[in-house]
């Protein structure tokens, strides 16, 4: 499977959206990300309504969701650099956490944001078919398959969420 323009993409949104890239190894000894970005938030008030929105309950979401993002794009650099079937099942099942989660937050609407509702949920759907596009079925690890993913995770994250 050619993973390197997916990696990138996944890799590419992960650092817009806040994220650093981690070896997937190195997950469970990250910090808590959405605790510190609290504890941040709570020290200095929230001047903006991005900021408003990151310490609500669906920013918080949403940072769950980037760290899940994160770990998949880590994963696939990973399986993408030595394709092994432990990678290769690993990065299957970042990407059915990505899912999981995208699906968490289209189930309540309390997580989702009041500015640019529709937007955001086209962008979680997006992540949804990214995330499915990841999993064996039709068309999995072909060139055609690869760019459709790619795409569609750029175009995931062209929205202003607040």
């Amino acid at each position: 499977m050619k993973l390197n323009r997916l990696a990138g993409a996944l890799a590419t949104i992960a650092l817009l959206s806040g994220c650093g890239l981690t070896h997937h190894a190195a997950t469970a000894a990250r910090p808590n990300t959405a605790h510190t970005a609290v504890h941040l938030l709570a020290a200095h008030p929230a001047p903006s309504p991005s900021l408003a929105w990151l310490e609500s309950p669906g920013g918080q979401a949403q940072v769950t969701l980037n760290d899940d993002i994160d770990t998949l794009a880590g994963a696939l650099i990973i399986e993408n650099q030595s394709a092994t079937a432990a990678n290769h099942l690993i990065f299957e099942a970042d990407a059915r956490a990505v899912r999981a989660q995208a699906r968490t937050i289209l189930a309540s609407p309390a997580l989702l944001p009041n500015v640019n509702r529709a937007a955001y949920e086209h962008m979680l759907n997006d992540f949804i078919t990214v995330a499915t596009m990841l999993q064996p079925g039709p068309g999995y690890g072909t060139t055609a398959q690869d760019y459709t993913a790619w795409y569609t995770a750029l175009r995931a994250t062209n929205i202003t969420v607040s």
